[in-house]
């Protein structure tokens, strides 16, 4: 927990699978779409026993999708997630946090495919997820570029925060997975939404009923610090 009175919001950074979309995992999305879930659920079991890597696991994962749908591009991802809507409540979160002089970041370990696509129609400007790899005519081939680590999000706050020139007591995380915990601990303010792991429950300084209602705390404290100072 966090000491919200020590904080003063000026970048929020927003977990996309789970939180501004409503499917919990990207990855696994295309793995249902593709039949390859048993595959998904092998090449997970290897990384959390740590045999292997990150990018290994990038690997693995679309090697799966191109031996399941030959050929497969990048337009063609782009179509399988336009059917997933972006949560309604994502577009007045981030109007008002902007309103409010607040920069919104995604830090996501989802398909970049999809959170790039999310980041342009909220109007965000700086993003980091995992990137796919394509061939010169947009066909996916395996691996890819892993600029975030799923487990690693406390990395990509503190170089976007760097990056922008704020400290981390000026940033707030919002996430709702395991995954999201380490970028959480970092940030001075840690929201959970739509959490789905005790142990967010248990870290975040406030689980929010939506998205709505995190950016209505975030506000609530982003000048405390002000005038408490």
């Amino acid at each position: 927990m966090h000491e919200p009175s020590r904080c003063r919001i000026r970048l929020v950074a927003f977990d996309v699978d789970g939180v501004i979309l409503p499917i919990r995992s990207s990855w696994g999305y295309i793995h249902e779409r593709a039949g390859t879930t048993r595959e998904s659920e092998l090449n997970y079991r290897l990384f959390m026993e740590g045999k292997i890597g990150y990018w290994e696991w990038m690997f693995l994962d679309t090697l799966a999708w191109i031996e399941a749908m030959p050929g497969i591009t990048r337009w063609d991802l782009e179509e399988l997630f336009s059917s997933v809507p972006i949560n309604r409540d994502a577009y007045e979160a981030v109007r008002i946090l902007r309103e409010a002089g607040i920069e919104s970041a995604l830090v996501s370990g989802g398909v970049d495919v999809v959170v790039s696509r999310v980041a342009r129609e909220l109007g965000i400007k700086y993003w980091v997820s995992p990137a796919l790899a394509f061939d010169p005519w947009g066909r996916l081939v395996p691996g890819g570029e892993p600029r975030l680590e799923a487990d690693r999000k406390d990395r990509a706050v503190l170089s976007l925060a760097r990056k922008l020139g704020y400290s981390m007591r000026e940033v707030a995380f919002v996430g709702d997975s395991r995954w999201d915990l380490r970028g959480m601990r970092e940030a001075c303010l840690a929201i959970a939404v739509n959490p789905h792991d005790n142990h967010v429950v248990e870290e975040a300084d406030y689980v929010a009923e939506d998205l709505l209602d995190a950016a209505y705390f975030i506000l609530e404290h982003s000048y405390t610090w002000k005038r408490n100072g």
